[in-house]
């Protein structure tokens, strides 16, 4: 209904309120809704409208439970069309990548010499950590594909067009005449247009040719231009070869320090997207995997996070994913080290193995190849999470990549490895009991120096009361670590009563 006494559809005695409501409004951009009012209410009633807007909204929650942020580990990128990614979500990381390789990301690859290689060389990690929301191209998601959509693409195709006329030339705008990837699904013929001048290099020109006589597996994002029961337009923003496990073992082998562990085997390094579209890794034991309680690291990128906003980030989605009548967690907050800046640690990529590969097998929404990626190039922090079941990792993963711009990704932590014990064993430091804060303290913290007590910090109580987040928020002592702090204090204390022995008996 009109908000207006004399605008169309409208109705005098609906009340304000009941105008106002979020049920009554529809959003229409200037020319739509110019069409719409002038119609007088006749070609569009209230009840016409409605059903529209119901169509629309259950269309869009279809698509925000298909969408997921989209990564891909490449053993090549074969086209990037950098002044479009550049205008994503996130996109401004390649523009960034570009200029530092010394490369015009304004003007085609062809020309500009070394530059290309260069900065195809820097930008291919960036897609393992890529944030972009995109629809997987697959048969279960057909019926929410629509043109305007950004989509992931992954599959054997065919190349078309490609050997007929010398690379670059410009697109014509048909689809029978320019360069195009194709494939079935479901019944459609998909069809992925690309521009010549942004293929990466001249052997990835080469490899296209080659596809017109057998298929090739490219993967990448791309936008629905067009669709319809036949066959689904896709405009190519950029695409590649996937690794394969054999291929990212082989890289590891090459770049890794010493004798490979006999742990790792070429399984450990399956990378790309899931069968379940997570991107996540997950264990093979015979167990039910979800009602297993575990502990998860949750990694961001220290550099882009305030204090506290890892914690309150990390609270949010925990209580949207986990149920209220059965969460019961601890949280710790840490660093990992800064490799770049220590001796004496082993690469990055080696620490990506010994975090990843072996029995059992953990889960992980990190390849190998992206941790070693992420662990040489950005300073990460962690939120450690006791008592989540496994079933809800996939979900609390998805639901912070949504959310969080520092969330770089997780792995579920097993102290029985060494490589966790050395990084991850850290003391709890918050406890979430149903809808409730608990801020966990040891005897120590209470009581400090003899003769004084209670150093608990009591504005960080009063700081998350006022985040209003929790029904309450209260102090716990956290007597596992008062033990161990009770422990700790009789060994120095025994220790100092050994030295003044040892001194007196000197003295003598």
């Amino acid at each position: 209904m009109a908000l207006s006494d004399h605008g169309p559809r409208a109705d005098p005695i609906l009340p304000i309120e009941a105008r106002n409501a979020v049920s009554n409004l529809l959003l229409l951009c200037s020319t739509c809704h110019d069409i719409v009012d002038k119609a007088n209410g006749k070609a569009y009633t209230a009840e016409e409208l409605s059903r529209l807007k119901a169509e629309h909204e259950t269309w869009t929650a279809a698509l925000r439970k298909a969408g997921q942020a989209w990564r891909m580990s490449y053993s090549s990128i074969d086209y990037l069309n950098v002044p479009r990614v550049a205008m994503l979500p996130g996109g401004d990381v390649v523009q960034q990548a570009a200029q530092r390789a010394g490369l015009d990301p304004t003007r085609p690859f062809s020309g500009q010499g070394f530059a290309p290689g260069m900065f195809v060389g820097t930008v291919r990690p960036v897609f393992e950590s890529w944030r972009e929301h995109a629809v997987p191209l697959d048969e279960a998601r057909l019926d929410v594909i629509r043109q305007g959509m950004y989509v992931a693409f992954n599959a054997p195709m065919r190349s078309h067009n490609t050997s007929n006329r010398p690379f670059p030339r410009a697109l014509t705008g048909a689809w029978q005449d320019d360069p195009y990837l194709s494939f079935r699904l479901g019944g459609r013929t998909v069809m992925i247009r690309y521009d010549p001048q942004w293929l990466t290099t001249v052997t990835a020109g080469s490899d296209l040719v080659s596809a017109e006589a057998e298929q090739v597996t490219y993967a990448g994002i791309g936008l629905v231009v067009g669709e319809s029961a036949d066959a689904i337009r896709i405009s190519a923003l950029f695409f590649g070869k996937p690794q394969t496990a054999e291929g990212a073992y082989m890289k590891y082998f090459i770049q890794s320090e010493g004798q490979i562990p006999r742990t790792v085997a070429v399984d450990d390094f399956e990378t790309g997207l899931s069968a379940r579209g997570s991107g996540s890794r997950l264990s093979g034991a015979p167990r039910d995997p979800s009602n297993d309680d575990v502990t998860v690291a949750l990694h961001f990128n220290e550099l882009e996070v305030d204090p506290g906003q890892i914690q309150r980030e990390t609270f949010r989605q925990l209580m949207r994913v986990v149920p209220e009548f059965r969460r019961d967690l601890t949280v710790a907050v840490g660093t990992l080290f800064a490799y770049s800046g220590l001796t004496g640690l082993p690469k990055p990529l080696d620490i990506a193995a010994a975090h990843l590969a072996g029995a059992p097998k953990v889960w992980s929404t990190h390849s190998i190849d992206g941790l070693g990626t992420l662990l040489a190039d950005v300073e990460v922090a962690f939120a450690l999470v006791r008592g989540v079941r496994r079933g809800q990792l996939d979900d609390l993963h998805q639901a912070l990549l949504a959310e969080s711009e520092s969330y770089l990704g997780a792995v579920e932590v097993n102290l029985r490895r060494p490589t966790h014990q050395r990084f991850y064993e850290a003391s709890p430091r918050y406890r979430l009991i149903e809808a409730d804060l608990r801020l966990l303290y040891s005897a120590r913290e209470y009581y400090g120096d003899p003769g004084d007590w209670d150093h608990r910090p009591h504005e960080l109580l009063d700081e998350w009361e006022s985040e209003q987040i929790f029904k309450s928020v209260t102090w716990e002592e956290d007597k596992e670590q008062s033990a161990a702090d009770e422990r700790q204090a009789e060994e120095e204390t025994s220790g100092w009563m050994a030295m003044i022995d040892r001194g007196e008996t000197a003295a003598e």
